[in-house]
Order: structure tokens, then C-alpha cells, then sequence
């Protein structure tokens, strides 16, 4: 592996973390070889399912911490929350250019705003989008999810 993709996890966002996240890493893992994982989260949670799901322990780190965005948290709550959360510091790492990208099944709208206040948009682009992938005839589209709002433009 000589330059591998670096992508940072928040094992403690979403139903069922850390193990549904770290069992989708085990996943992952088996189709792409040439990825590597910072994994934020609660060490002691986490490394019991890497040991389970008999994980590739060199192409995983874990960064520790305690602190978690919930669910129930607003997206401000969740930004005020610290800069030692689980998803907090996963984006921080694509700031830092410690990892290539981030993913987090947690809050979405903690997320955006925590993203926002960390990363760069592009320029003449002033809110996030999410993306997914639709099937067509000839292969896949991306589809973006801007969010409902009444005030429309390209």
C-alpha cells in the first residue's frame, strides 16, 4: 500500500455504536484494501469489536475520548458540546489533513453545522448538501439532498 486513503470514523454516532459502525468498517475493510481508518471514539467500546470482527490492527488507530454528540442534541447544543466529541474531532482530522474524509451515521444536522464551522465550502457554494447514489439504465447518478426550503437556486 503506498499511499492509502485515510478516512476518519465517529464510532459513536447513530443507533447501535460503536458495533454497527465498526462492523461496517469490517465490511469495508474486505473490498478495499488500500483504505485506512482513524477511528474517534471510547477506546474501551471500541477495541472488545475490532477483536470481534477480527480487524486488520495496523490499518486501524483510535483517537479516545469519552464525549459523544447525541441524537437528542440540538445542532448549536452539539457545537457548544466541545471540541472533544467523537465527530468533532473526526472533522477536525480532514481540517488538519490527517484524513482524506469523514463518516459519522450521528447527528446529521450536528454534523453540517460542526463541518461548516471546520472545513472550507466551495467557493460560491454557502450550504451543504447530502449525497446519495440512484440507480438509472446506464449505471449510477448523484443525488443531493439540499433540504426543504423555498428559496431555490442552482
Amino acid at each position: 500500500m503506498s499511499n492509502p486513503i485515510k478516512i476518519a470514523i465517529d464510532a459513536m454516532g447513530g443507533d447501535n455504536s460503536p458495533s454497527k459502525v465498526i462492523e461496517g468498517i469490517k465490511i469495508h475493510s474486505k473490498e478495499s484494501k488500500d483504505v485506512n481508518y482513524k477511528i474517534f471514539g471510547n477506546k474501551s467500546l471500541i477495541n472488545p469489536l475490532i477483536e470481534n470482527f477480527k480487524l486488520e490492527k495496523d490499518r486501524i488507530e483510535i483517537h479516545h475520548t469519552e464525549n459523544i454528540v447525541e441524537g437528542k442534541d440540538s445542532a448549536l447544543s452539539a457545537a457548544k458540546k466541545g471540541k472533544d466529541t467523537s465527530m468533532w474531532l473526526s472533522i477536525e482530522s480532514v481540517k488538519k489533513n490527517e484524513t482524506d474524509a469523514i463518516v459519522s451515521a450521528g447527528n446529521t444536522g450536528a454534523l453540517f453545522v460542526i463541518a461548516k464551522l471546520n472545513l472550507s465550502m466551495i467557493e460560491n457554494i454557502d450550504k451543504p448538501a447530502l449525497s446519495g447514489l440512484w440507480p438509472n439504465k446506464n449505471g449510477m447518478n448523484v443525488v443531493l439532498d439540499l433540504g426543504a426550503n423555498i428559496e431555490c437556486n442552482e
